[in-house]
């Protein structure tokens, strides 16, 4: 499972990295795109919701379920038992919810999207590389808990500030130099991510 992540993971940063290594000027005319592109906007918010309905089928409900079923007070019973009830059945309101973030929030989407996903994989991702960490000291598999805690960091940030990020990124592409040092980063990051995952 950690070879999967390893690619999952390693292939579009070592990609976008090496992009940004190449041809800084073509990498931002592609991200430019990326940031209008009403078509990602549309795939990337289905699959965030999708994801976020996911996690919450499979420990939402359980959550408030335990705590009604521990709670001696009836009204607070009740209400935590409807809460219960609400996220269980919360694929129902998944279409709605993105049918109208595509409608309400179309501007900066694509990247708002993104950073939501950024947000949601690492706890999937934790759930794999519990079992390979050491009870001590350093370890390899550490490299896919930072990439995972990093991007958890800037999905928080981005998903509130999406065009700062944008603003961010256009600022580091704007220079060869600074293009090619993040590209370099981002490539030397998946590239482990990929052999560590072939490795463990």
């Amino acid at each position: 499972m950690i070879t999967f992540w390893g690619f999952l993971l390693g292939l579009p940063i070592l990609a976008f990295g090496g992009a940004m290594i190449v041809s800084p000027s073509k990498s931002s005319v592609l991200i430019s795109r990326f940031e209008t592109s009403r078509l990602a906007a549309l795939v990337l918010t289905t699959v965030a919701w999708i994801w976020t309905t996911y996690e919450i089928l499979n420990f939402g409900a359980n959550i408030f379920a335990e705590f009604a079923n521990g709670s001696g007070f009836p009204p607070i019973r009740w209400i935590l038992s409807a809460l219960a009830f609400a996220f269980d059945h919360f694929w129902a309101l998944t279409p709605v919810l993105i049918y109208l973030t595509y409608i309400w929030m179309p501007k900066n989407l694509s990247v708002r999207a993104l950073t939501g996903i950024l947000m949601l994989f690492p706890a999937a991702l934790f759930r794999t590389t519990r079992h390979h960490l050491p009870t001590t000291g350093f370890s390899t598999i550490h490299v896919f808990v930072v990439t995972a805690y990093l991007a958890a960091i800037i999905g928080m940030y981005g998903m509130f500030y999406p065009w700062r990020l944008e603003t961010a990124l256009g600022y580091i592409l704007r220079k060869d130099w600074s293009a090619r040092l993040c590209g370099a980063i981002l490539a030397l990051d998946g590239l482990a991510l990929m052999m560590i995952g072939c490795c463990t």
